[in-house]
C-alpha cells in the first residue's frame, strides 16, 4: 500500500491544527480582547462566557490533531530519513517540548479550573507568550524543513 497518500493528509491536518490553534490565539489577542475590553462589563462577561465555550472545544480538537499527527509525522516519515542526525532530534525535541508548554497555555485559558484563575485573569501575557512559542515553533518547523536531509 502506498503511504503516500497518509503522508500528505497527515501533513495537512497537522498544518490545520497549527492553523487553529496559533490563529485562533492571534484573532484573540489582536481583535477579539481590543473588542471586549470596550464592552460594558455585564456584556463582556457574556461574550466572554459564550466565546470561551466555543474556543474550549477548537483548542481541544486542535491539540489532538497536533499531537497525533505531529507524531505519526515524526515517527513514521522523518525518524527514518534522518537515522542519526543528532541535530535534527535536538531541533525536534526542542520543537515537542514547547508545543506541549503551547498546548497547557492554550488548554487553561478557555478553561474553567478554579486553580489557574490568575493565568486568566493576565490572558493578555498568556496570549502573547503562546503566540511568541508558536512562532519559534513555526521556525524551527520551517529551519529542519529547509535544511533538509544531510548527505
Amino acid at each position: 500500500m502506498d503511504a503516500f497518500p497518509i503522508q500528505v493528509s497527515s501533513r495537512i491536518l497537522h498544518i490545520l491544527g497549527a492553523i487553529i490553534l496559533l490563529g485562533g490565539a492571534i484573532f484573540f489577542k489582536f481583535i477579539v480582547q481590543p473588542a471586549a475590553s470596550e464592552l460594558p462589563e455585564n456584556e463582556h462577561a457574556t461574550m466572554k462566557e459564550r466565546l470561551m465555550k466555543s474556543w474550549r472545544q477548537l483548542v481541544g480538537l486542535a491539540i489532538a490533531l497536533l499531537i497525533f499527527s505531529g507524531f505519526y509525522n515524526y515517527l513514521v516519515v522523518a525518524l527514518p530519513e534522518h537515522e542519526g542526525d543528532k541535530r535534527y532530534h535536538m531541533f525536534m525535541g526542542i520543537k515537542i517540548l514547547i508545543a506541549f508548554v503551547i498546548f497547557f497555555i492554550a488548554s487553561v485559558l478557555p478553561g474553567r479550573a478554579a486553580a489557574f484563575e490568575k493565568m486568566r485573569q493576565n490572558s493578555k501575557m498568556w496570549m502573547t507568550i503562546t503566540i511568541t512559542l508558536g512562532l519559534v515553533v513555526i521556525g524551527i518547523a520551517g529551519f529542519l524543513r529547509m535544511r533538509g536531509i544531510p548527505g
